[in-house]
């Protein structure tokens, strides 16, 4: 049921300004061409989680740069603010957009280049919006489901939750089963989950294709994509998640 959801990741557009080797934009072209989450899935899936008084997180990032249509993306905040008030919105970005005064509960702004000093790591506190986390440093590196030439020696020995509390909507309208799983890439595309142009969430979360990958990853059977994936439950899909400036 999407009462289990506790972070829905919405892309707004596909565009990215960097290619970064650790992230699959170095071979996936998000540069050339913006193309953008279609309008009326937008509010589709914005009115399908008012029907559900959905609270929780929305983050407005996936593999875009949320900052880089600065006018679509306050046009969706708005949006999400009017139909959906109790959610959290949060999102990550690499830093090179101003983000002065965006309407976001929690913006992480990611140290890719190691520009930052140790005393500029670590949470800003702000009065206004947004609340400013300037992250840690990379650290070892996801494979991003085997979408990296990657080697490693690790096999997943521990359940996978999730799937269970996390949707992930790309610009295409195709709905993923994690943040690490993305529809244009190509031996990601047999765990596209459902396509909202055809479905809504809640169907998509009930079916047969969802369901499976729910109960196998939980099981310690896990596909090819997940096999050697560390990740753990985030901060937004944790038992008690939370924004880092307000209580759990």
């Amino acid at each position: 049921m999407l009462s289990e959801i506790r972070l829905v990741e919405l892309e707004l557009f596909s565009f990215c300004n960097r290619t970064c080797s650790f992230c699959p934009n170095h071979f996936v072209d998000r540069i050339s061409e913006n193309k953008l989450l279609p309008i009326d899935i937008f509010e589709k899936v914005v009115q399908e989680l008012k029907s559900y008084d959905y609270s929780n997180f929305i983050s407005l990032s996936r593999y875009c740069e949320p900052l880089a249509f600065r006018d679509i993306l306050d046009s969706r905040i708005e949006y999400i603010r009017k139909h959906l008030p109790k959610v959290s919105i949060v999102a990550n970005t690499n830093g090179d957009y101003d983000y002065e005064g965006v309407d976001i509960d929690e913006l992480t702004v990611m140290d890719y280049d190691f520009k930052l000093s140790k005393e500029e790591l670590g949470p800003v506190e702000r009065t206004s919006r947004p609340y400013v986390v300037r992250n840690m440093r990379l650290g070892k590196i996801n494979y991003r489901g085997g979408a990296l030439d990657i080697r490693k020696k690790f096999v997943r020995d521990f359940p996978c939750h999730e799937p269970k509390h996390f949707i992930g909507i790309d610009y295409t309208g195709y709905v993923m089963p994690c943040c690490n799983l993305r529809s244009d890439v190509d031996i990601h595309k047999p765990y596209v989950l459902g396509d909202l142009r055809k479905f809504t969430l809640q169907q998509i979360y009930d079916n047969q294709i969802a369901s499976t990958f729910r109960k196998n990853v939980s099981e310690l059977d896990f596909p090819d994509v997940c096999i050697r994936c560390t990740k753990k439950a985030g901060r937004y899909t944790a038992e008690k998640p939370s924004i880092m400036n307000l209580p759990s």
